[in-house]
């Protein structure tokens, strides 16, 4: 099997930094310019409020990956206690939304950032650059890759605290008075859209093969990284808008550079930009390669991917296939010409999609497994295991109806709905041919092949 090839080498410090860097991603520098327009200057209390629906819909999937860690767990839990037809189209989506998505999308956007700050940087050059240094480092373990994410996390972190340090300087309360003045309807929305950056952490319970201890180690990890990045959101927001007046702050495009550049001067400004926002992108972008594999490789041991796919490097442990065809699609997104903009719309959907399944698991997961679900070091009881899976079905359709009007186009829609209905045929097609060899795919559901 190709699962069985990989080791447990991740503790507890290197799955907190992965699920940080999953969270702290570009979305930060993006939509603290957009929900200031929106909300003005009650900017921190809509960072410190988006946090809290993505907490609680986030405790399914700690209480899933505490009581039964799995490699890639977002497609064999719903395959396992759900549909195995339900649980690989959702990440047949993921896998053409983020491939041909997200990763290109964050690969083109660190390129224009650095050649913001490096004149003649070919943005389609330094790009495929990018990728294919990922992509070496993940060929050569999770551990590396795990350590590098490790350290730019700590750059990452390090260069917002430096920019709400410097940012203090120049704070003045009086720019935060009138927080409530545009009323509760902006505010709620752009709680909504703020909800955008805390996603991400999620990606950790695909590793649980590879931690050590997960039962504990993957619920701390959570514990960890939502209240890290909460505060540095909070005092990030509450550095721009304390900085100057909301009018002031709306005459920039991008007002977080801007103040850093006002109170820490070029130099200071060179290394927000280089340490926060261009290694924002590299973090997500490392981890989305770290991850990417995981869920294909159980899909693979299912027959329902060919075999051959799912080989491991033997010195490495590395699945070098699969990652060498991430890396070739991701190049073939960058060279597409797409723009950045269908990019975030595909991989923001893909990540919706693939979320569902894994609730409704998660309300199954005390009545089909009932011993492990009381062994487990942390788990919902009563109201909250309904509450939590309800809060992040309505997040996930309320932002899927977001996204889907945004992109307006039905060509745009239309090639979406055909990466569902792509796995939806191929799915039917391959269930039907491995039937006629004797292998049937309907009894994935209730296989009983979890690890200890």
């Amino acid at each position: 099997m190709a699962v069985s090839g990989l080791k447990r080498v991740l503790g507890l410090p290197e799955v907190s930094f992965i699920a940080i860097g999953c969270t702290i991603g570009g979305g930060i520098f993006v939509f603290t310019g957009i929900v200031l327009k929106i909300a003005g200057n009650a900017l921190p209390l809509a960072f410190a409020i988006a946090v809290i629906p993505v907490l609680i819909s986030m405790l399914p999937l700690a209480m899933l990956g505490s009581a039964i860690p799995a490699t890639g767990a977002n497609y064999k839990y719903p395959s396992r206690m759900v549909s195995p037809g339900l649980a690989f189209v959702g990440v047949w989506v993921y896998i053409l939304a983020s491939f041909f998505g997200q990763i290109p999308l964050y690969a083109i956007s660190c390129a224009r950032y650095i050649g913001t700050l490096v004149d003649g940087v070919p943005v389609e050059p330094a790009a495929v650059a990018i990728l294919t240094v990922f992509f070496i480092v993940n060929l050569l373990g999770v551990k590396p890759a795990a350590w590098a994410q490790g350290l730019m996390v700590i750059v990452l972190i390090g260069a917002l605290v430096f920019y709400s340090a410097t940012g203090a300087t120049a704070f003045n309360p009086e720019n935060l008075s009138g927080m409530f003045d545009r009323g509760a309807g902006p505010l709620l929305l752009g709680v909504a859209l703020l909800t955008f950056t805390y996603l991400g952490s999620n990606a950790i319970i695909e590793l649980g093969d590879e931690i050590n201890n997960p039962g504990k180690v993957i619920p701390r990890a959570f514990f960890i990284a939502f209240p890290v990045v909460a505060v540095i959101y909070v005092f990030v927001a509450l550095t721009t808008v304390g900085a100057a007046p909301v009018e002031t702050l709306l005459g920039f495009q991008d007002p977080m550079s801007e103040v850093c550049k006002a109170c820490a001067g070029g130099t200071g400004r060179l290394f927000f930009v280089l340490g926060g926002a261009v290694l924002a992108l590299l973090t997500t972008l490392n981890a989305l390669f770290m991850v990417g594999t995981k869920s294909l490789l159980v899909v693979i041991d299912d027959h329902i991917l060919p075999a051959w796919l799912g080989g491991l490097n033997r010195r490495f442990g590395t699945p070098h296939i699969l990652l060498s065809m991430i890396y070739v699609c991701s190049v073939l997104g960058v060279l597409s010409g797409l723009p950045l903009e269908t990019f975030a719309s595909y991989a923001a959907l893909g990540g919706m999609i693939i979320f569902v399944p894994v609730l409704i698991a998660s309300l199954r997961l005390p009545r089909l497994y009932p011993e492990r679900y009381e062994r487990s070091e942390f788990k919902l009881k009563g109201f909250f295991l309904w509450l939590c899976p309800c809060v992040g079905f309505l997040m996930v359709a309320f932002f899927s109806a977001v996204i889907l009007a945004d992109l307006k186009s039905p060509v745009k829609i239309g090639l979406f709905g055909a990466f569902i209905l792509s796995g939806i045929v191929y799915y039917a097609v391959r269930k039907r041919l491995l039937l006629r060899e004797g292998v049937d795919l309907g009894l994935i559901k209730g296989r009983n092949d979890w690890g200890e």
